[in-house]
């Protein structure tokens, strides 16, 4: 089939077809990955945009909308800071450090509260370090090892640390 005549196929389409088609890739990625692909997408959206876009973007708009403000609006700092560039590198100097301080004291004080906030929420390690005192105690099941060993060994396989695993012969030569 020439190329050319498939794009007249493809340009005689309806809409309801084209419909048809979206609907079904749409049903074959959702089965395919079951939203976790989808999921993680979002995740590194949210965190691109979050973390790294949006902060950049808001951090310059806080400088403008400051130097548009405060600056312009007052005769004597107008003409201390006449150009924009020049207001924005004695704000950075100045602003940063400052900011560093705060994210030294939150990181000092504030990170345990956190961390312990985040253990409550986060149940795979509450069942991982629950299981590890039970290992210790000697109150495990070989049931219960062989859940945790599958439970792990999908996280380093899904993360390609097959290099990580060690399988039962390896370990009783050891």
């Amino acid at each position: 089939m020439k190329i050319p005549s498939l794009i007249e196929k493809i340009t005689k389409l309806k809409i309801i077809d084209i419909l048809c088609i979206i609907k079904c890739l749409y049903f074959y990625y959702m089965s395919r990955f079951s939203g976790h692909f989808f999921r993680r997408r979002w995740l590194d959206f949210r965190n691109g945009h979050g973390l790294y876009l949006a902060f950049v973007m808001s951090f310059a708009n806080f400088i403008l909308i400051g130097y548009n403000f405060a600056i312009k609006k007052a005769p004597i700092l107008n003409e201390l800071f006449n150009n924009t560039l020049f207001f924005a590198l004695v704000f950075i100097a100045f602003y940063v450090p400052v900011a560093m301080i705060i994210g030294y004291y939150h990181r000092r004080k504030q990170y345990v509260i956190e961390a312990e906030v985040g253990l409550q929420e986060n149940w795979p390690i509450v069942w991982i370090l629950r299981y590890q005192i039970r290992l210790i105690q000697g109150d495990t099941t070989s049931d219960e090892n062989k859940k945790m060993l599958n439970y792990l060994d999908a996280i380093l396989k899904r993360h390609k640390k097959e290099d990580l695993l060690f399988n039962d012969d390896k370990n009783s030569e050891k």
